[in-house]
């Protein structure tokens, strides 16, 4: 048997040869699980110490010898149960302490500026936080959008769209060229699209008063998420302009 299985769910190395050497062969002396197992001999009795603990060995004395039995298979299962309940109550306490944790974040994060993301990845949580600090009623402006990215791009932005949608945001979008995603958006409800072509290198996002998504899809995708309302009034600002000249 695989013993890296048992290993999976907290056995040592050890304590899984141990634990399947008695299940094979039954009640052991000490020295009998040694030479079935070639384990040290120094360690032999802090590893059944921690079968024990673990509710997977029993010990008995026979004329006066420890003795060492296996537990029923089915007390693996108990171990899960036990490892799920506390994994559950981390998680309850982790989500006790996030707004406290989300407000020393934001408290740094005005002081940063602006922070660089990498990779398909990090675009999804950047584009997902900007977002997330919009309220109903605000509006996401986005030009220099193309249709040559890679397609998981384009779904996930559909995707993002509906998002926002969802939360009652609206969204008008400048495309430096047409295609699928643009017909696509243009049907969606909260949201507008236009034509202008050969816009900008880069796609650029205003979210709201005081945030500016400027986005690179080359291979890998960079992006930078700026936080300030000055930033934020000149993209707009840039945006409305455009957004006279764009063709529906």
């Amino acid at each position: 048997m695989d013993s890296s299985i048992l290993e999976k769910i907290g056995l040592t190395r050890s304590e899984s040869a141990i634990y399947i050497s008695l299940l094979r062969f039954g009640t052991l002396k000490a020295g009998e699980i040694l030479k079935r197992t070639g384990i040290n001999s120094g360690k032999i009795y802090e590893i059944l110490e921690g079968l024990k603990t673990k509710g997977l060995a029993s010990e008995s004395v026979i004329n006066n010898v420890r003795h060492f039995t296996a537990a029923p298979p089915p007390q693996i299962l108990e171990i899960i149960e036990k490892k799920k309940l506390r994994f559950e109550k981390e998680e309850q306490a982790i989500n006790a302490v996030l707004p406290e944790l989300e407000k020393l974040r934001n408290s740094g994060v005005k002081e940063t500026k602006a922070l660089n993301y990498t990779g398909f990845k990090g675009l999804k949580t950047a584009a997902e936080e900007a977002l997330a600090s919009l309220n109903a009623g605000e509006e996401v402006l986005a030009m220099g959008i193309i249709q040559r990215k890679d397609k998981k791009i384009n779904e996930f932005w559909l995707k993002f769209a509906q998002k926002r949608i969802k939360k009652k945001i609206f969204g008008r979008h400048i495309f430096s060229e047409k295609g699928e995603h643009f017909q696509a958006l243009k049907k969606m409800r909260l949201t507008k699209a236009r034509f202008l072509p050969n816009l900008t290198p880069a796609a650029i996002d205003v979210f709201g008063k005081d945030k500016v998504l400027i986005i690179n899809h080359a291979e890998p995708p960079t992006c930078i998420l700026i936080y300030d309302e000055n930033a934020a009034t000149s993209f707009k600002n840039f945006f409305e302009q455009l957004w006279k000249l764009a063709k529906a």
